[in-house]
């Protein structure tokens, strides 16, 4: 599929040479970069060392994304052709988009094959838009499985005229997301530092999962309002701010709607055709390739870092005396401190997690359309709905103290084994600590704040319960599930524990709905948050005594 796709993209190079690209060196990379795709193994599916290369992980990625596209279906089957398409195009877009800042490492940005084309006579223009259409092939397979299902819906269920704009429409909105994302990364290359410009990736990583996560969110209501009546673009205004709607514009012309609106989304469309297709040429600079090869360096120090003022008490330092005791457990509640704030592959994986939490207190905020907001707290503070809230953030611990014990630098971990370290307790102790007071308890402060006044002042004893349920929670998964040291295990070698978050998530559930059953009783709510906190204090103790013996490094 992919070798047909490039068959297709030399079909025009003419354009390509009249561009001053080398189109004999462009085959030849492209063949190479997918000659190296094909032998890629699926790691998803094997153990490191029993990987092999296999034929399969195009048509794996391809039916993993069909299952996407007969999602996307629903969309499709609107009445509106126009609002039809203009969703569709939308959710396409937003996926692709993400796709392409999810892979930038292994694509555009792509490092290891500086090695090899740097030394040779071939020109920055022809190595970065080899990356361009280098994203094209690789985006077309998730692009065909995606639309697939829709495109056979199209053809079956519209006229051939409209199916056929459908295509082409399609073909634009492909084209539009690789040459924008394109263009994102040559801009940031162009005026940010290197550091600046891994930072700013990351965080539009996190950006676009977030978004993904809000248009599932999203995606249902947007549904039920078609079904409520609401069957045009014009009554979607939300829409009008879409790419995909602007492209969509075509099919509102095939049924002679030439109202000024589609006018200006068909003018809108051309210009980031325009703007596309020169504007990702124009910006790669002559330093564009320097730039990418340093990508593979590693962080270095910031500015703040180097102007370090020793007379000054950095704040975590303040809180670790109060909240530690010891130079070993002083030790463990740096090390995570620091290292989070530093840790771009940790902030990566854990950020989203976090971010879901809000996002879900708000929708949970917002059920319920017929009534007013004033009903929709009352109903909420009447059937204890918010102690919901307080304990969605107790999956945030279980998600931070399963990452604390991974990562890809997993070899810098043999100074724990070198240090005199007697206690390990202490040191693991330190770790609890630091990662439940900057992650845990930040959440409940946040809470308390905004339900004391919402729903008065009796939410107090339930934040407090369920904190403290949070702390023994972590206590218990740091000595159960956390046997190891902080950052000292491959990421790829970790097991896998999905029955046991179930569990641990079932077992959360259930905790938080016999706390909603006694929820009125508010001199048991009391008791048993006094109760829980001593249990907590008292398992603090008893993990700073406990001194682990699988505590073993990962030589990999």
């Amino acid at each position: 599929m992919q070798k047909l796709t490039l068959k297709f993209i030399l079909l025009f190079s003419k354009l390509w040479a009249s561009m001053g690209i080398d189109v004999a060196q462009l085959r030849l990379i492209l063949q190479t970069k997918l000659t190296l795709d094909d032998r890629r193994p699926l790691t998803s599916f094997s153990r490191k060392q029993n990987r092999k290369p296999s034929q399969y992980s195009t048509w794996f990625q391809f039916f993993i994304f069909s299952l996407m596209g007969l999602m996307f279906l629903a969309f499709v089957t609107v009445p509106d052709k126009f609002l039809a398409t203009s969703l569709f195009l939308t959710l396409t877009l937003g996926m692709l988009s993400l796709s392409l800042i999810s892979d930038f490492s292994n694509i555009l940005l792509d490092t290891k094959d500086q090695y090899i084309i740097l030394p040779r006579p071939v020109s920055d223009k022809t190595v970065a838009f080899s990356r361009i259409l280098y994203m094209m092939v690789k985006i077309s397979t998730q692009l065909i499985a995606i639309t697939l299902p829709s495109i056979i819906y199209v053809f079956i269920s519209w006229d051939i005229l409209s199916s056929i704009f459908f295509l082409i429409q399609i073909i634009i909105a492909a084209l539009v997301a690789v040459f924008f994302v394109n263009i994102f990364y040559s801009l940031c290359l162009r005026f940010l530092s290197i550091q600046k410009f891994k930072d700013t990736i990351g965080y539009m990583q996190i950006f676009f999962s977030i978004f993904v996560f809000l248009g599932y969110q999203i995606g249902p209501r947007v549904m039920q309002s078609v079904t409520e009546g609401k069957t045009k673009v014009h009554d979607l205004k939300l829409l009008w701010l879409s790419p995909g709607t602007w492209i969509a514009s075509f099919q509102a012309l095939l049924v002679k709607d030439f109202s000024m609106l589609i006018w200006l989304f068909f003018a809108l469309t051309i210009i980031l055709l325009i703007i596309a297709f020169f504007g990702s040429s124009q910006l790669f600079s002559k330093d564009f390739n320097t730039k990418i090869a340093q990508l593979a360096g590693g962080d270095l120090p910031t500015e703040k870092m180097a102007t370090y003022d020793a007379r000054k008490i950095p704040f975590y330092k303040k809180i670790e005396k109060i909240f530690t005791s010891g130079p070993i457990e002083k030790a463990g509640f740096s090390i995570i401190w620091l290292i989070t704030a530093r840790s771009r592959e940790f902030k990566m994986q854990l950020y989203p997690t976090m971010a879901y939490l809000p996002i879900y207190c708000v929708f949970l905020l917002l059920q319920g359309k017929d009534s007013t907001l004033a009903e929709r707290l009352d109903h909420m503070n009447a059937t204890g709905n918010y102690i919901l809230i307080f304990y969605l953030s107790l999956l945030t611990v279980l998600s931070v103290f399963q990452l604390i014990t991974k990562s890809e630098k997993y070899k810098a971990a043999w100074i724990y084994y070198a240090a005199p370290i007697q206690q390990t307790g202490e040191l693991m102790s330190g770790v609890l600590k630091s990662a439940f007071l900057k992650y845990f308890i930040p959440f409940n402060l946040i809470f308390l704040i905004i339900c004391v006044p919402l729903f008065g002042p009796h939410v107090t004893n339930d934040i407090l319960l369920a904190t403290a349920i949070g702390g023994i929670e972590s206590v218990l998964v740091m000595l159960f599930l956390v046997k190891s040291f902080p950052f000292s295990q491959a990421t790829e070698n970790g097991k896998s524990r999905v029955l046991i978050n179930i569990l641990v998530f079932g077992l959360l559930a259930l905790i938080g709905y016999l706390h909603i059953i006694i929820r009125d009783y508010e001199m048991i709510i009391w008791a048993l948050a006094i109760i829980a906190w001593i249990i907590f204090l008292l398992m603090i103790k008893y993990l700073k005594k406990e001194n682990w013996k699988s505590l073993a490094f990962d030589d990999n």
